[in-house]
């Protein structure tokens, strides 16, 4: 399996199991951990170079139901492939 098949694989299980944990923490007072995470990153800085403007900036937010999905489907890919 190619390392981008993986990789993709990686982005959309933590997306999934960050919004599966986000929906499940919203509706179920117990299951909050899952949507505790932390957050890396920098604040979005700008270059003005006088004809051209460029914006940079990240931010990255790993929940506890990020991770899980995460895992899961890196599971599945290397399981499979």
């Amino acid at each position: 399996m190619s390392r981008w098949l993986i990789f993709m694989w990686a982005v959309i299980g933590a997306v999934v199991g960050q919004v599966v944990g986000a929906a499940l923490a919203s509706h179920f007072s117990a299951l909050e951990l899952l949507d505790r995470g932390l957050s890396l990153g920098f604040d979005p800085t700008n270059i003005n170079l006088g004809f051209v403007i460029l914006t940079l900036g990240i931010q990255v937010k790993l929940s506890i139901g990020g991770a899980i999905g995460l895992v899961l489907a890196l599971w599945l890919a290397l399981r499979n492939g």
